[in-house]
């Protein structure tokens, strides 16, 4: 236990492989560091707090006067360049983003699964399957990206080599805890780990076979070939019984080989076309009988060559030390597939090998929790000084050491370390790390990769998944911290941040968004975007500012231009959820019906629009300041040719008109009041109006 204290430190501060940072466009001539610097060459640079912005220039490190006057110096370029800085270089971008859509879909099939239990069993192995073999492609189109790549850097080839490394732990995990678990399929660890050990290591290729048999048309030719008994021991090792024996078969017709040799070779090769497959539909009684068979006959033709080499008074048969050669060969093939751990060991250059064959030829039916006794012994053959972080991962895993593992995984890639972590979580075997570790490793793990991309311009939205789907109220709170200070430099940015507010619920972060849009486009004379995001948040009082600024530009040009605005936001507000509180904002109501009476009175339309004006005065929805101007607004309708306004109509009008004259005597100054030859007009025409409506009506 106190060395899984350890391993907790390590999980907690340490990390040993730091990110690389990139600049984009990078100015800084790669290989070329010495050469700036005896040029009194380097970077001025300044970091923008909030986004992953970099102003740099090139500059002098010492100034002009403290350098020798043969010293090499540039002015100061006047040039700022703005770059990008990341963590993350442009040649992952599409691997995030194709991982980060299967995280997603992984989060939500967990989560349609039962929010009171997301495991595995109550998704299905072959679902966490499915999204696991998603991960492992994306992997594999990385890394042949990263192979097609002209002329690589340094920096390429470790990428190439990190996520061949990331697929290796990847495919072992799946193997171990998915796969031999999968309804339908054999629960021996064995077949999946020898098309695991073939994947992600070198093997021997179809294309080596064609290579050596193709280039020796004859027997003899193949027997000479110096490639031919180091490619049959590998073949072996790495279980290509098959190619093996069509190899030997071919070459059994050999003159160079001694007579036994090429007897043995023979009968090897229809040996290797015999050995047992097992299959989910054979018992495990009946699978061990054939191979206690076949292992049988096998060990009496490795007994017999080697009785062989031991007779000292075996005749050469004129093929010299050929043939002596083709014996210790075939001896040495067939100890390794009897299954000899000496064999194997001396034969297998890496401990993948060894494990691989001695599962294959010892235990084939060997399941996941034989794993740790054996790669214990193999390993101890082995430096561990020597070991790579792959290595220490691949070794942990087999050992179910899972908290050791995850420690290596994160060496190997943070990327790795958070989603194998959430992996492992929805398959239930991520409870063990938690006792040992003093944070959540999973949570640990995805909120220190979400904060490594959200100073990325392209993956900041991925990074606020990652932080989101972290369940924790830490993610929740650097998420919502984040979001308020993302700079929102365009409208379909601002939409993707209100939508992350929206799908994680950071109410807080969204009404701040919406008042700070708000205020932007106010200030750039957007008026109707405006009140559309302040209603977001019902700041009805930001509305009613912007209401009286529409009024006063009305009343100032004497032009009524206002109207494509109104209709813009009372028709948002109409569909929006969040915004049907403008329907019923007087401000809003007033200016959407005094455009209604001005296009009534241009109409000619008289009588509708003395309806309307009459209906906005009634509803007290004008603003005292406006009245004044409503009831000069009724002076020609008063006095028109038609009669427009009823006597019940005409009272209400002087009734309004009565009361802003109170208003006006009890302040010395009024917004809005009318002045005196207005009010008289006004007056005079109320009173011809109601002498016509008594002699109409």
């Amino acid at each position: 236990m106190q060395n899984r204290h350890t391993a907790t430190d390590r999980f907690v501060v340490s990390r040993d492989k730091e990110a690389a940072t990139h600049l984009s466009p990078g100015l800084f001539p790669a290989g070329r560091q010495s050469e700036w610097s005896a040029q009194n060459r380097t970077l001025i640079f300044s970091i923008h707090p909030l986004s992953n912005k970099t102003a740099l220039a090139v500059g002098g490190k010492k100034t002009r006067e403290s350098l020798s006057n043969d010293t090499l110096t540039f002015d100061q370029d006047q040039r700022v360049h703005i770059c990008g800085i990341s963590t993350e270089s442009d040649s992952r971008l599409a691997f995030i983003n194709d991982t980060h859509a299967v995280f997603v879909a992984l989060q939500q099939l967990m989560e349609e699964a039962g929010a009171d239990d997301s495991t595995a069993s109550a998704v299905g192995i072959k679902g966490l399957v499915k999204m696991s073999v998603l991960y492992r492609e994306a992997m594999q189109r990385q890394s042949r990206v990263l192979a097609d790549i002209a002329d690589p850097n340094e920096f390429i080839k470790e990428e190439a080599e990190t996520f061949r490394a990331i697929h290796a732990v990847w495919h072992l995990l799946e193997i171990i805890y998915l796969t031999t678990n999968t309804p339908g399929l054999s629960t021996s660890i064995v077949p999946h780990f020898m098309e695991w050990l073939n994947a992600n290591f070198l093997a021997p290729l179809a294309e080596d076979a064609h290579r050596i048999a193709g280039g020796s048309p004859t027997a003899d030719d193949l027997a000479r070939n110096e490639l031919l008994w180091p490619y049959l021991k590998k073949l072996a090792l790495r279980g290509h019984v098959s190619v093996l024996g069509n190899m030997l078969e071919r070459l059994a017709p050999s003159q160079l080989l001694s007579a036994s040799a090429a007897r043995w070779a023979r009968s090897l090769s229809q040996l290797c076309r015999k050995m047992p497959l097992s299959s989910s539909d054979e018992t495990a009684g009946s699978f061990n009988s054939r191979w206690r068979q076949w292992n049988e006959e096998l060990r009496g033709h490795a007994t017999a060559i080697g009785c062989l080499l031991g007779d000292a008074g075996e005749k050469d048969g004129g093929a010299g030390g050929d043939k002596d050669k083709a014996l210790e060969a075939l001896f040495a093939i067939s100890e390794v597939m009897r299954g000899d751990l000496d064999a194997i060991a001396a034969e297998g250059e890496m401990w993948q090998d060894i494990m691989g064959a001695t599962l294959l030829y010892s235990e084939p039916t060997a399941r996941a929790d034989r794993l740790p006794a054996l790669v214990g012994a193999i390993i101890e053959q082995f430096e561990e000084s020597a070991f790579t972080e792959l290595d220490r991962a691949l070794v942990a895993l087999l050992n179910h050491d899972l908290a050791e593992f995850l420690v290596h995984c994160d060496h190997i890639d943070h990327w790795l370390s958070a989603h194998i972590s959430d992996l492992m979580d929805h398959i239930s075997v991520l409870d063990i790390c938690r006792r040992v570790f003093v944070v959540d490793p999973r949570e640990h793990y995805l909120m220190a990769l979400g904060e490594s991309y959200l100073g990325h311009e392209d993956l900041w939205r991925v990074g606020l998944d990652y932080l989101g789907l972290c369940r924790t109220v830490a993610g929740a709170l650097v998420m919502e911290e984040y979001v308020t200070r993302i700079p929102l430099d365009s409208d379909r940015k601002a939409e993707q941040v209100l939508r992350v507010c929206e799908v994680y619920t950071l109410e807080c972060a969204r009404d701040r968004i919406h008042r700070q849009l708000g205020r932007q486009k106010w200030q750039r004379g957007r008026l109707g975007a405006a009140i559309a995001h302040f209603a977001q948040v019902c700041d009805h009082d930001s509305i009613g500012l912007i209401c009286d600024q529409i009024w006063n530009a009305y009343i100032s040009s004497g032009e009524l231009t206002y109207g494509p605005t109104i209709d813009g936001v009372m028709a948002s507000s109409s569909l929006s959820e969040g915004s049907g509180s403008l329907l019923h904002h007087e401000g809003l109501q007033f200016l959407s019906k005094y455009r209604d009476f001005h296009e009534l009175y241009a109409a000619g339309a008289f009588v509708e629009a003395g309806k309307v004006l009459l209906s906005i005065l009634l509803c007290e929805i004008a603003p005292a300041y406006a009245l004044g101007d409503l009831l000069v607004d009724s002076i020609p309708l008063l006095e028109g040719d038609t009669l427009v306004f009823s006597s019940e109509d005409t009272f209400e009008l002087m009734r309004v008109a009565e009361s802003l004259a109170q208003s006006q005597m009890r302040q010395s100054q009024q917004d809005g009041a009318i002045d005196c030859s207005e009010m008289n007009i006004f007056n005079v025409a109320c009173t011809r109006n109601l002498a016509r409506s008594f002699v109409m009506f």
